[in-house]
């Protein structure tokens, strides 16, 4: 929830960057964000925590004055976790006047760079998205905000060899979900497997992601794992 309120924080202080840069020209009683979400699809588990807690946290700044006197209007979109849904939902926040689009979903985020770039309006992908997003000049339209996948991979090996006292030699298993989201940290994997000298095993669970109990066993029975990232 920590993680959340941070991004939320992110979110709000990309509103009043987006409202120094517009200056008076875009001033209005009200500044307008597209809130894209996943409240119905497969990971609801996540949309139907996030978004209402974004929410709430816009209805905290528009109780303290909003942001430099304006209040904040947030159109939220629930996209089931579909790409094509998604590039309609961000058509439709554009065309309402949105200048900042809260993405969700790494398939959504990659899908929406270009426009997001060309149309320049900021989009925010806290802690999942395009991890390649932290070099603003190649990306400037895009933020991250929290760790990115790259980042929290670095942070599992780095965790697993903590605990293992060391990882030359050992076995790492990463059990993913076989879309952009889960396939994102992989180069990143591979590569300290060859720096610190650890065997890495990816296992691949298809969508929609709820069944793994055969990769489970591979791990487990035939590759013995030392340690899992998930």
């Amino acid at each position: 929830m920590n993680r959340v309120l941070r991004s939320l924080i992110g979110a709000s202080v990309a509103v009043g960057a987006v409202l120094a840069v517009a200056g008076p020209a875009a001033a209005s009683h009200e500044i307008v964000i597209g809130l894209e979400c996943d409240r119905t699809g497969p990971t609801q588990v996540v949309g139907v925590n996030l978004c209402p807690g974004y929410d709430d946290y816009i209805a905290l700044v528009n109780s303290r004055g909003g942001v430099a006197g304006h209040r904040l209007k947030v159109i939220e979109i629930d996209h089931e976790y579909k790409v094509p849904a998604a590039v309609e939902a961000y058509e439709r926040q554009k065309k309402d006047g949105a200048v900042l689009i809260g993405l969700y979903g790494t398939p959504q985020t990659y899908a929406l760079t270009q426009k997001l770039t060309e149309d320049r309006i900021p989009g925010t992908s806290p802690g999942f998205g395009r991890a390649d997003a932290t070099d603003g000049t190649r990306y400037p339209y895009i933020f991250p905000i929290a760790a990115t996948y790259w980042s929290q991979a670095t942070a599992a090996v780095k965790f697993a060899g903590d605990q293992l006292k060391g990882l030359r030699g050992k076995k790492i298993a990463y059990l993913f979900y076989d879309n952009p989201a889960g396939r994102e940290p992989i180069p990143v994997l591979e590569n300290l497997a060859k720096r610190e000298e650890f065997q890495l095993r990816l296992f691949a669970v298809p969508p929609p992601g709820v069944e793994m109990g055969a990769q489970v066993l591979d791990i487990a029975q035939r590759y013995r794992a030392d340690f899992v990232v998930a």
